[in-house]
């Protein structure tokens, strides 16, 4: 039986096949890759809110007398009486001004079913969070 040998200097077609097929998988994977990397970019955890927050539980947590009106939070805290309140774009707690939070648009605090919730707008976005 007669076969004919390739040419040295070309391809088969199979060969051709192949390298295209592991040419696609590794375009698909740096596509993959490509688009993860553009999402940790662009990934902006809010952390100084966190904290804020974080810090509102806790003190709220160990003061007496909690009470919102006209959406202000006012306690008692280590024995004196605080307010926390929207203040020139930042949420201040009031026994002095102590920054909680900065470059939000609107805070407010609020009760529902005897649970105290802060709302606040930061970057065109609404929060609610629960404090209590």
């Amino acid at each position: 039986m007669w076969i004919k040998k390739s040419i040295p200097n070309g391809f088969t077609m199979i060969e051709a096949l192949i390298a295209l097929f592991i040419s696609l998988i590794v375009s698909f994977c740096a596509v993959i890759y490509l688009r993860t990397c553009v999402l940790f970019i662009n990934y902006r955890p809010n952390h100084q809110d966190q904290f804020a927050i974080l810090q509102l539980r806790q003190i709220a947590a160990v003061s007496k007398d909690r009470e919102v009106k006209e959406r202000t939070l006012y306690m008692i805290y280590e024995h004196e009486e605080i307010r926390i309140e929207f203040d020139r774009n930042r949420l201040v707690k009031r026994d002095g001004y102590e920054i909680l939070m900065e470059n939000i648009e609107y805070a407010e605090f609020f009760e529902e079913d005897e649970k105290i919730y802060l709302r606040y707008q930061k970057d065109k976005k609404t929060f609610s969070v629960q404090i209590t």
